[in-house]
């Protein structure tokens, strides 16, 4: 009984102890919803992948070419702290109606097929 009584109290104290401890801040989701909340008009901001995460923007009707400078600055200026979180593409609908994808680790372009919902046609 005094021994069950003590693996009991161990194990409420590992267990509150697990889950007093902080949660490591995400960084991506939290910038994806800010995102969302400011741009959401104008543009959708998502994470996909599993193991390599890409930031994917896709822009909307309403969406102008102002629009698209401030977005581009904005993920600019957290790109530093998105690569440290895990975000290692930018995927961005281009001209053709396909997407453009840079790789922040090697600084890589390129372009591929999948179809963007809007684009800028010239």
């Amino acid at each position: 009984m005094r021994r069950a009584l003590f693996l009991l109290l161990t194990v409420c104290v590992i267990g509150f102890s697990v889950l007093a401890t902080p949660a490591i801040a995400d960084i991506k989701g939290d910038f994806v919803a800010l995102m969302n909340i400011e741009y959401g008009r104008v543009c959708e901001v998502k994470i996909e992948g599993w193991v390599t995460k890409t930031i994917k923007v896709d822009w909307t009707s309403e969406t102008v070419l102002f629009h698209t400078m401030r977005v581009f600055a904005e993920i600019g200026d957290a790109k530093e702290l998105l690569y440290a979180d895990g975000v290692r593409y930018f995927k961005f609908p281009n001209d053709a109606g396909g997407y453009n994808i840079i790789d922040w680790k090697t600084g890589e372009k390129r372009s591929v097929d999948e179809s963007a919902p809007y684009f800028f046609p010239n």
